[in-house]
């Protein structure tokens, strides 16, 4: 190939031709050796060998095409195109035999070779979560800050009323006297924690958040666990609620209903609490069952098919002799409660706080992070208004007790 006369112009068009039919499609080795060829072939004068070492640099680059397979902007200009641009600045390269040209190199990828697309799929929000009881009991009570682990409450301990009825200003004698005593309350700690490292934490950004919402939430659900059925340190509902007993002398119930059902059992534990409090000190508010035993009992036919909701009307959790109905998967089948919600409150000392730290044990040195919830809590109901509490362990006994048809 004739290449000895050729002008510092010539040889850069010549360039741009022979980059053009090379970058076509994915730069192989032989493209490349024989683009070198032809550059080695040229005239060896001082001005030829300088252009030849500057381009030494692009053809390196031109290289580097085949080992690189990255998928650049796709603002990125053509090689080819750039060469164009900078025409005049190469050729000032080539006549002042110094400088730098610049070149943003764009490397073409073949779409059977992009294996990863769905890393970059669009993220919906969120995380799916499990399903997770809803902690509905809590809501039953108000909250009332502590600042002290002990609380100290006062009560009637005997209380004597004896007013006499006095015939003009004839003497009487009265023995009405009252006594008082005090009980203590002492707050008690929920606690738990997860360990997590530390890169998922700075990596993730998600992983924090649903850390932390994972620890409220099991501190939540064990604080009602234990305000429902209690395990000795908490007061609970099932520890102070008395049991249904239909002989009651005070109320009895025994055979007083024809074909009853969940309405007249519940109606009966309600007038036996109204009872208890001299039909004053408590009204029962709040019915906590089993969901499946609602769902059955709204449902309830007679013989001739018609639905038996005389006391019932569907309104949220629903609303049965004037109390709600609060369903929970902690409540059994066949059991259920029955109560004055004002006569129990949640004393908080300390609500839900979340601390974080790598001082333990050997967290430091593994990278881990411990992560704790700390609630101290304490539900309470003065010892003389827990009448105000009742439960049924075996409605279908129950039911048995109070209807008539029974044989």
């Amino acid at each position: 190939m004739a290449n000895e006369n050729l002008t510092p112009e010539q040889v850069i068009e010549k360039f741009e031709n022979k980059i053009t039919e090379a970058t076509k499609g994915m730069v192989s080795a032989d493209e490349v050796s024989k683009l070198k060829e032809e550059l080695e072939g040229l005239k060896t004068n001082n001005e030829l060998n300088e252009m030849k070492t500057k381009f030494a640099g692009l053809e390196s680059t031109i290289e580097g095409l085949k080992e690189s397979k990255k998928d650049n902007e796709n603002k990125t200009k053509s090689l080819v195109d750039q060469l164009k641009e900078k025409s005049s600045e190469i050729k000032d390269l080539v006549a002042n035999k110094s400088g730098v040209v610049k070149l943003d190199i764009k490397a073409q990828q073949d779409p059977t070779d992009f294996t990863g697309r769905d890393d970059y799929a669009q993220l919906l929000p969120g995380t799916t979560r499990k399903p997770v009881r809803a902690p509905r009991i809590l809501d039953l009570f108000r909250r009332q800050p502590t600042s002290t682990e002990y609380v100290k409450y006062r009560e009637e301990n005997a209380v004597t009323r004896d007013a006499s009825v006095v015939v003009a200003c004839a003497t009487s004698t009265s023995t009405t006297k009252k006594t008082w005593q005090m009980r203590t309350v002492q707050i008690q700690k929920i606690r738990d924690f997860v360990d997590v490292c530390i890169d998922m934490i700075e990596d993730y950004a998600f992983v924090s958040a649903e850390v932390e919402q994972l620890l409220n939430e099991s501190i939540k659900l064990k604080e009602e666990a234990e305000i429902l059925l209690g395990s000795g340190d908490i007061l609970s509902i099932d520890g102070i609620s008395s049991e249904f007993n239909a002989a009651n002398v005070l109320a009895p119930y025994t055979d007083a209903f024809e074909n009853a059902t969940l309405a007249e059992l519940t109606a009966a534990m309600k007038a036996q609490i109204y009872t208890f409090g001299d039909e004053n000190a408590w009204e029962a508010d709040t019915i906590v069952m089993n969901h499946n035993d609602m769902v059955k009992f709204m449902h309830q036919k007679n013989a001739d098919g018609d639905y038996l909701l005389p006391n019932f009307i569907y309104q949220n959790g629903g609303i049965l002799n004037g109390m709600r109905i609060i369903t929970s998967p902690l409540v059994s089948a066949n059991e259920l409660y029955v109560f004055d919600s004002t006569k129990g409150v949640i004393l908080e000392r300390q609500g839900a706080q979340l601390e974080m730290s790598y001082e333990n044990n050997d967290n430091f040195e593994h990278e881990i992070v411990t992560l704790k919830a700390v609630e101290r809590v304490q539900f309470h109901v003065s010892t003389i208004e827990q009448d105000a509490f009742m439960k049924c362990t075996d409605i279908a006994t129950a039911l048995g007790a109070i209807d008539s048809t029974v044989v």
